[in-house]
């Protein structure tokens, strides 16, 4: 099955999101100036700004297909804009703002201005603006028409980092051997070109991967680690195995999210790997006998430490966007142990700390165990105390479907099956939308 590597991702390529960001891979998202927002926009011919009127301090005109007002409305002499929304524009003018156009700029107006920035453009105009400064381009982008009918910007500018710019939304993957992904592959791709993956270790050439660590890159299996062969799953039968529940859930996340936003995945899970050997600080065996290091992630004293493995993808990603919540998938070698929940909330803790980052605005989701697996029984209990350990965090259940459909395993009696593991990821991300600010 040939791998789908479309280079046609964000805003046309990952350099060209990371130009649009103003950054490069290594470099943050530029600020900005307070700069505007449509370059070289004009307003309408002859929809002059009335003399003396006042524009909101702060904030910028309203941006629809056509400007405000029409041809040759111009408001009165002296006139101000009301307060509270937009009426109609006086005797000259075209009439009331279209239905679906630009927001009011007028305080308290569909599309008020917000406190330093620019207020929400309804559907169908430039697309809402997020409070100080960057915000979603909606479908259609910045309308013919500029700002503020004369293409100036109202005293103020449009806050900090300007209008439309890209934004990336971040999620940790984290875990043992179900994160990592270990299902078969499908048919079809698990697919979304507003998906970028962060390489989280360098590969063997024999995989086709030209991408080093700590690069962004667009969306291919695996997205956590390297390719690992194929294996059995029937008489006579095997196939690649890579897909995670990561994959469903970047898909479902691209999908939910404005269309300005790209969704970066930071994957750090390993397989036949004990919530110990997640854990900072790890002495002993901190890595599985048989695995190695993982080539390109920081060495201490001659380890890789899985914790400081993620600790430095997620701030190299954070150079380029915010991390807003963690996917956990853990358990196989903790079944049963009733001190693993607390175990959990030292692992979660200690990333949100070291990365600095709000528990209130980032959710940490666990999931469940396949419930045809051997560990399932004894361990899917302890996953669901998880909200009574952990703050802000949540778990997702591996129970059927609605139908009555179960979510299995691949036949090892360990690992999910492709059709459970895609829908694991809907449910992952279901519950991220849920709990998300």
């Amino acid at each position: 099955m040939a791998i789908r590597r479309n280079t046609a991702v964000a805003l046309l390529t990952v350099s060209a999101w990371l130009s649009a960001a103003g950054c490069s891979s290594e470099d943050g998202l530029s600020e900005g100036s307070g700069g505007g927002g449509v370059s070289g926009g004009t307003g309408p011919t002859g929809g002059a700004v009335p003399t003396g009127g006042l524009l909101p301090t702060g904030g910028m005109g309203a941006v629809s297909s056509g400007g405000l007002g029409g041809t040759g409305g111009v408001p009165p002499t002296g006139g101000v804009l009301p307060t509270g929304g937009v009426g109609p524009l006086p005797t000259g003018g075209a009439g009331p703002l279209p239905t679906g156009g630009a927001g009011a700029i007028a305080t308290g107006g569909a599309g008020a201005v917000a406190t330093g920035g620019v207020g929400a453009v309804a559907t169908g105009g430039a697309g809402a603006v997020a409070t100080g400064g960057v915000g979603a381009v909606a479908t259609g982008g910045a309308a013919t028409g500029g700002i503020d009918g004369t293409g100036g910007v109202a005293t103020g500018g449009v806050g900090t980092g300007g209008t439309g710019e890209p934004e990336m939304h971040i999620y940790l993957a984290v875990g043992q051997s179900n994160m990592q992904g270990a299902a078969f592959l499908p048919d079809e791709p698990v697919f979304h070109d507003r998906v970028l993956v962060m390489q989280d270790m360098n590969c063997p050439a024999s995989d086709g991967n030209p991408y080093g660590y700590g690069e962004w890159r667009e969306m291919f299996p695996p997205l956590i680690k390297c390719n690992e062969g194929t294996r059995d799953y029937g008489p006579g039968q095997s196939g690649p195995i890579g897909l995670g529940p990561a994959d469903s859930f970047a898909v479902a996340m691209a999908e939910a999210a404005p269309e300005n936003v790209t969704i970066g995945i930071v994957g750090a899970a390993y397989g036949d790997t004990s919530i110990e050997m997640h854990l900072p600080n790890c002495t002993g065996q901190c890595l599985p006998s048989w695995g190695g290091n993982i080539d390109g992630a920081p060495v201490v004293n001659g380890t890789t430490l899985l914790y400081d493995w993620v600790v430095d993808l997620a701030k190299k990603a954070q150079q380029v966007g915010v991390i807003k919540g963690i996917i956990f998938h853990q358990g196989e070698n903790n079944a049963g142990d009733q001190s693993w929940p607390s175990k959990v909330n030292t692992y979660v803790t200690s990333l949100r700390n070291d990365l600095n980052l709000d528990p209130a605005e980032v959710p940490f989701i666990a999931g469940e165990l396949p419930y045809t697996g051997g560990s399932a029984a004894s361990h899917n209990p302890i996953v669901r105390q998880i909200p009574d350990y952990v703050e802000n965090g949540h778990y997702v259940s591996a129970g059927p479907m609605e139908d009555g459909t179960v979510l299995g395993d691949r036949g090892d009696g360990i690992h999910w099956s492709t059709f459970s593991v895609i829908e694991m990821g809907k449910r992952y991300a279901a519950k991220m939308l849920e709990v998300s600010n």
